[in-house]
């Protein structure tokens, strides 16, 4: 955990990365408003452009709802915290104080770009998601449990028919399994190759297990671990799927660990706090796969 004096050094250093970071964007988008500027001021002094009432609509419209589109991006870049020095520098440096403290050896990477086919593994959310990975951490827990944890989005689409089918905490971990089933908040599993029964149980979660198989006492158990954990996380909804080889949990925090602003030494303790806890429920869950 961190005291005052520890603190002071990462928030400087933060902050700074903040102020850099704002500068740079702000500068971007005045520079782009003082060219539309001058490019709808040549307009107005172009022979003709202006003469006709139809002329005159045009240019108010589309001059003014690019001026304003581009007044609110100035004044966005003014107010708002780009969640990069969070990522790129202040989670490496929590990360690298939990190894030093804990004894433990997590490797952090930020928006990670290479290998992430987990989610089709998974089989909890669509194939065809791409995966925008904020945080990726890999390691052994404190009871030696294998994983790998994403803070990221899965999306399909663009623009308008762009659709979000997952933005939360994601997280696999090695575990030999002989049966395929999946517990879940909404929806349905997406597991290629694998055909699953709707399983009626007295729970709010939907329960699926492999065609052919029964569910039993082994995969019941897991129900109440979710009840527990969607309950303790304060989780919109959460997740859980098992493979032959690994089980994927994924839950939608309420609050998500992405951009900080007006850092202290109780924040940077609340996210040392959090980052350790998200370990925590893992083993948690492999001791239910153990009892």
């Amino acid at each position: 955990m961190y005291i005052e004096s520890e603190s002071r050094a990462v928030i400087v250093e933060y902050n700074k990365m903040i102020k850099e970071r704002s500068k740079k964007t702000q500068k971007i988008w005045v520079s782009i408003l003082l060219i539309v500027l001058g490019i709808l001021v040549i307009l107005a002094l172009i022979p003709g452009i202006l003469d006709n009432e139809t002329g005159i609509i045009l240019y108010s419209v589309y001059g003014g709802m690019t001026l304003v589109f581009i007044i609110i991006a100035v004044l966005v870049s003014y107010l708002s915290v780009s969640d990069k020095p969070a990522f790129n520098y202040l989670y490496k440096e929590i990360y690298d104080k939990i190894n030093l403290e804990k004894g433990t050896f997590y490797e952090y990477t930020p928006f990670e770009k290479e290998n992430l086919e987990f989610n089709k593994r998974g089989g909890l959310f669509s194939k065809h998601a791409r995966a925008t990975v904020y945080r990726h951490v890999t390691g052994t827990s404190p009871n030696d449990s294998i994983f790998e944890l994403y803070d990221v989005m899965l999306v399909t689409g663009g623009g308008k028919n762009r659709t979000v089918h997952f933005n939360g905490i994601y997280c696999t971990l090695k575990y030999s399994s002989t049966s395929l089933f999946q517990i879940r908040s909404h929806s349905k599993p997406r597991l290629t190759g694998v055909k699953y029964n709707r399983v009626e149980e007295d729970t709010d979660f939907k329960v699926f297990i492999e065609e052919g198989n029964r569910f039993s006492y082994n995969e019941e158990k897991y129900i109440d671990t979710m009840n527990r954990f969607k309950l303790n996380l304060k989780a919109k909804r959460i997740y859980l799927s098992f493979t032959n080889d690994e089980i994927h949990f994924a839950y939608v925090p309420t609050t998500r660990t992405r951009k900080q602003s007006n850092l202290t030494t109780k924040k940077l303790n609340r996210i040392y706090t959090d980052f350790l806890m998200e370990v925590k429920y893992l083993d948690e869950l492999m001791e239910t796969s153990e009892f």
